[in-house]
């Protein structure tokens, strides 16, 4: 059954009370954009929303993209292309040895996305050009960057945001950031009375401000938030974890009810805890967190 991606679903809100925002005298409400989809979560619902209108304006075969074997934006890719009778051809950061055991690719897979290994050397030389060159029977598919971030997905996230500040009263927005395209909508949608809390989930040194500020020009937005990047919360860089974080990750599903995984979510979700715990934000802020989701049955118990 075709399901409609076109849709722009309910905004579900929940408070998350502790006694360190008590204390520090914040009030903290989530956006559990988790809960969209099984399978299209969170961010991934808006920033392939051009994409998909392109497949079926253009008539394309499928989709082509890149990205690494636990990546969400390729699960919600792979989903919506089986039930668009489209194909999904991904290009996997990594050696096909390594995913023997990986429920990510496995589900993929079963869905029938076509995946290519890619060695990591290759990988971070691999764009759009590169695949079309040497792969012309993929003219006709339409190609999506890394995490659907593109200045064609900002008019969608900036819709997004306006439908959310037009929900609940808020004063900072907290978001995980990996590839900077949420962020970018969020910063030209949102009123600029609010401020934003962008928590890098990598090191980038400094990639992530600048293709915020690439896509914004591209898609002629000259009038947008500045948000204030937080460094500090990566615990090492892209889907890198430790005790300490796995451990908080799970506390928070068991104690609040809040299913987060340690790559995306429950890095922002850390950070907002430990932001409010050092007396970081004003007293009687209103924060909003995006739960951006990223919460498969396979990650939950990491």
């Amino acid at each position: 059954m075709m399901e409609n991606f076109l849709a722009f679903p309910e905004l579900i809100f929940q408070a998350w009370q502790d006694s360190i925002f008590e204390q520090n005298a914040v009030q903290v409400s989530v956006l559990r954009a988790d809960l969209i989809h099984p399978w299209i979560q969170g961010n991934k619902w808006y920033k392939l929303q051009y994409f998909i209108k392109q497949v079926i304006q253009d008539n394309k075969d499928g989709f082509v993209s890149i990205g690494g074997p636990f990546s969400n934006h390729l699960i919600a890719i792979a989903f919506a292309a089986k039930n668009m009778n489209r194909k999904a051809i991904f290009f996997i950061r990594g050696g096909r040895e390594e995913w023997a055991q990986n429920p990510a690719v496995q589900q993929m897979e079963t869905w029938g996305a076509v995946l290519i290994p890619v060695s990591r050397t290759e990988f971070r030389i691999l764009d759009e050009e590169k695949i079309r060159y040497t792969w012309k029977e993929l003219n006709n598919f339409i190609w999506v960057p890394m995490g659907g971030s593109s200045f064609f997905a900002v008019s969608f996230v900036e819709e997004w945001a306006r439908k959310i500040a037009e929900q609940i009263e808020f004063d900072v927005l907290v978001l995980p950031v990996a590839t900077a395209g949420t962020v970018a909508g969020f910063a030209s949608g949102l009123p600029f009375v609010k401020k934003i809390e962008a928590i890098e989930v990598l090191q980038s040194n400094g990639f992530l401000q600048r293709d915020m500020g690439l896509m914004l020009e591209k898609a002629q937005r000259e009038n947008f938030i500045s948000p204030k990047w937080q460094l500090d919360y990566h615990f090492g860089g892209y889907a890198k974890t430790n005790v300490e974080l796995s451990g908080f990750c799970k506390r928070l599903f068991v104690e609040k009810g809040f299913p987060v995984e340690p790559i995306y979510s429950g890095k922002a979700f850390y950070a907002v805890l430990d932001l409010a715990q050092k007396g970081y934000f004003q007293e009687k802020s209103r924060i909003l967190l995006v739960h951006t989701g990223g919460v498969f049955p396979w990650n939950m118990g990491r």
